[in-house]
């Protein structure tokens, strides 16, 4: 088989060549394939290497590296000119978009955020969704202090897919709406992340709607020879929450192997927004009053995290490497603040503790007859979600449901990557998920002290297993000219529960049935690059993604943030019609509860790109049409429903409608159901250029508008619809020091065009009513000491009076906002390179510490902060 070599040179800002410095060519952006060295004249050669798609990496001390895809052989035959900055630039190179391909952002047919280790380290907070606030497209959300999740192009949860390197980390039991799994990936073992903007469900498979977000962990860079150790110890402090954080990575390898291992832990005490105010909190939605009663920091977010990793990669002889890696994160002492202090008033809601334990071995070989690339990888991730919660506004005698869940997917893969000729590059393969759940709950009486099992949250020992087949083709069809990329995919889907291993009711019979339903899809892309000019490029894309209903989707019951929530099995069994909202104001639809089918989006995307050496641009728009919609609606009973039991909890109460209220929460009960066709369209744009040669702006904007099909209203989008946002920043680095200064702020807009499920979700809306004000005024308020004798102790009034200031006179119901007030930040952040081993981040959050709170997030943002983080390298 034919054989290639790389060559180049690496050159400064200026144009100068940069003698010794380290050039490593890696294969999918994580195997380390070849190094070498620049000469005196900046030139460098790797290889020879066989055919296949590299990431080429250059680095030079007090320089930031830069990265370069290249597709062996097409791109061979041409010199690399490598260019490194003082500043961070951009990311240019992602191994998500085209599964199995390394590939440089600028050549792409979509959009794509990459964030490297130095863009983590540089940007506020102590979890990994928080490092991805400042990137175009996309926005954070947190429901409290330890959790965080990725809402891309109106999306998130189940609708954004999350992989740690092309592994699935969704699972079956992946929380619709935000959810905190992705914070359990400690940002200290991470090489770079990777957010593809669009469906990759012709790469990946379900839940690819909005998104996909890739976590590549850290890499071994090859030695030439002999041996090596290093590390890095990283100690971390925070005032707006007294945070206290340290990691320590180590590394020893040859040219033939590498070990790394590293452990970090970090401990977050309660924290203190802007302003020292809650906007949301408990006595401000139900009482009126300002959160300052109850003290000027959030409490109940402190929280501790530990995590640690190992990861050995091997080359046995040419071409064969073999990876192995391990990690493993704990959460201990977070808590459901919206729902404590924060919106519900409730006395207790923990998520204590959350695990995850993540293991994969991946076989690769390298010319293995026509194929390119051949790998086989085994993963196990496993997955542990325990709650503590008790419902009632604060009733301190209400019963406490103590949970356990643990989910545990085996998975394993085959892919191979193959050229024809120079111009077409072919990645196929298939990909097996099985998934075990275990689940159990039990319920405590305070006043009996007594406990008893009930209905889990997921039927135990229920099965889920995905199956999926893929082929994507790339095709050069005018030399650097105009490319196009496509693919196909088919996936299958088998949910089952089992009677038998699960409780039965009082009369004998199951509470979870013998169920299995299998589910199939078949989805593809299409898009093209043409490339105007050597720095322009014009691109289009059709893209289909799709996602099956989950174990969380057939399955689960408990307490969610937009009220009490059944299967849609026992919804059906109980002769439940769909709602046509999520909240009190719902109406018959006509529509019995049924199964659950897998909803599809589909993707219309246009844009252009602009790439020089000093200037990176690029604008897009796009429509995302999702129809069989799976969203949450009011359940609607026949008359008669009140003394009877849905979702292991007794019905209180049935409203005229039909729709039913359980003891736990004041709201309608939800039931999940596929509900028609939602639309969304936006536009996307970001820019960065270098100023001279010590300035670097950067800058990006995007705008979101969605609209359900059947009503003309907003979607019900869990975790609401984000407004449009913006972000600027100026940073200074003079050329040949060892500082540098930037300032930077968020700009975003209102949100006006808020939905049933917004309006009524605690975190946005904050929707209030007489019986929700008088279950706090009564159990809540009197726990927290703020009433006695039936009197509001601040104000001196009866529940009667609280009642006709706070929602009005003869009015039942009402939300605390209409609108999500937009906001600007004022923020500030520096570096200094004490030594060439020693540096030195600070950053000065909210310099105006303002109270703001991002949209759909579960506490406000940080008021004034000063983060400090120290390296030292070994």
């Amino acid at each position: 088989m034919m054989t290639y070599e790389v060559r180049g040179r690496v050159l400064d800002p200026s144009g100068a060549v940069i003698a010794r410095a380290r050039v490593d060519l890696f294969r999918q952006g994580q195997t380390p394939v070849a190094t070498a060295e620049t000469n005196e004249a900046g030139e460098f050669r790797v290889g020879p290497v066989p055919a296949g798609s590299y990431e080429l990496v250059a680095r030079a001390p007090g320089m930031e590296r830069q990265s370069r895809a290249l597709n062996v052989p097409r791109t061979s035959g041409e010199p690399v000119e490598m260019v490194l900055s003082i500043s961070p630039l951009a990311a240019t190179v992602t191994v998500t978009p085209a599964r199995g391909e390394v590939e440089n952002a600028f050549d792409l047919p979509g959009q794509v955020n990459v964030v490297g280790r130095e863009g983590l380290r540089e940007r506020p907070g102590v979890i990994l969704p928080a490092a991805l606030r400042e990137e175009a497209g996309v926005q954070i959300q947190q429901t409290t202090a330890h959790q965080g999740a990725v809402i891309v192009r109106g999306l998130t949860g189940q609708q954004v897919l999350h992989l740690v390197d092309g592994i699935r980390f969704n699972n079956s039991t992946f929380r619709p709406g935000p959810n905190q799994y992705f914070a359990l990936l400690d940002p200290n073992f991470v090489e770079r992340v990777e957010v593809a903007r669009g469906p990759s469900s012709a790469q990946y498979g379900s839940d690819s709607l909005g998104g996909t977000v890739n976590v590549l962990p850290v890499r071994a860079y090859p030695l030439a020879s002999g041996r090596r150790f290093s590390g890095e110890l990283t100690p971390f402090v925070r005032t707006a929450d007294w945070a206290s954080a340290g990691a320590l990575r180590l590394s020893y390898g040859t040219e033939k192997w590498s070990l790394q291992g590293g452990v970090s832990g970090a401990r977050m005490q309660d924290m203190r927004t802007g302003s020292a105010l809650d906007s949301h909190a408990a006595v401000t939605r139900f009482l009126g009053l300002s959160s300052d009663v109850l003290g000027d920091r959030l409490q109940d977010t402190a929280f501790t995290q530990a995590s640690g990793f190992g990861r050995f990669f091997w080359t046995p002889a040419a071409g064969h490497t073999l990876t192995a890696s391990y990690l493993r994160s704990e959460q201990q002492g977070g808590r459901r603040y919206d729902r404590l202090n924060g919106g519900n008033g409730d006395l207790i809601n923990a998520f204590d503790p959350q695990i995850l334990n993540l293991f994969y071995a991946r076989y690769e070989k390298q010319r293995l007859g026509w194929i390119d690339t051949l790998s086989a990888t085994l993963s196990y991730n496993s997955q542990r979600d325990d709650r503590r919660e008790q419902g009632g506004a604060g009733n301190a005698f209400a019963s406490i449901n103590d949970e356990s869940n643990v989910t545990d997917a085996l998975g394993y893969q085959l892919q191979a990557t193959t050229h024809l000729g120079t111009r077409h590059s072919v990645v196929f393969g298939g990909e097996v998920f099985d998934e075990y759940i275990d689940s159990a709950r039990a319920k405590f009486d305070p006043l009996a002290e007594t406990s008893e099992a009930v209905r889990p949250r997921f039927p135990d020992e229920s099965r889920y297993t995905t199956f999926g087949l893929f082929y994507q083709h790339g095709y050069e069809l005018i030399h650097n000219r105009l490319r196009l990329q496509g693919g196909v995919r088919y996936s299958a889907f088998n949910f089952r529960t089992f009677a038998g291993a699960n409780l039965r009711d009082a009369a004998g019979r199951p509470l979870v049935p013998d169920f299995s339903t299998t589910l199939q899809d078949v989805t593809f892309n299409l898009g093209a690059v043409l490339s105007v000019t050597r720095n322009v490029q014009l691109f289009t894309a059709v893209r289909r993604g799709f996602r099956a209903p989950n174990a969380t989707d057939f399955s689960s019951v408990g307490v969610t943030s937009n009220g009490f929530e059944v299967s849609p099995d026992e919804g059906a069994d109980a002769g439940g019609l769909v709602g046509t909202k999520a909240d009190s104001s719902a109406v018959s639809s006509g529509a019995p509860v049924a199964t659950l089918t897998p909803e599809a989006l589909y993707n219309y995307e246009l844009g252009a790109k602009f790439q020089s050496r000093r200037m990176t641009a690029s604008v897009s728009g796009f429509v995302n049409d999702i129809s069989d919609f799976i969203t949450k609606r009011a359940l609607l009973l026949p008359p008669g429903a009140v003394g009877q039991a849905i979702g292991g909890q007794p019905i209180v109460a049935q409203l005229p409608t039909g729709a039913v209220i359980t003891g736990v929460d004041p709201r309608p009960v939800l039931v999940r159901a596929n509900v028609g066709a939602v639309r969304l369209w936006g536009i996307e744009s970001a820019w960065q250029g270098q100023v001279g040669d010590s300035w670097l702006v950067t800058a990006n904007f995007y705008y979101l508008r969605g609209r359900d099909q059947q009503t003309g209203e907003a979607p019900d989008l869990e975790g609401g619809l984000p407004p449009a946002a913006g972000f600027v920043s100026l940073r200074w680095q003079p050329l040949g020091k060892r500082y540098w200064l930037e300032g930077y702020s968020h700009l975003v807009s209102y949100q006006d065009r808020l939905s049933s499920l917004e309006l009524a979700d605690q975190r946005i809306g904050a929707e209030r009513s007489i019986a929700s004000i008088t279950a706090f005024f009564n159990n809540g308020a009197v726990a927290r000491g703020l009433v006695r004798n039936g009197i509001l102790l601040p104000t001196g009034e009866t529940l009667a009076q609280v009642l006709n200031r706070v929602l009005g006179p003869g009015v039942s119901e009402a939300p605390l906002f209409t609108r999500t007030p937009g906001f600007v930040t004022a923020n500030l952040r520096g570096g200094y390179q004490v030594s060439e081993s020693t540096d030195l981040v600070i950053i000065l959050e909210n310099l105006l510490d303002k109270n703001y709170r991002w949209h759909g997030s579960g506490v406000d943002a940080v008021g004034f902060n000063l983060q400090v983080s120290y390296r030292i390298r070994f």
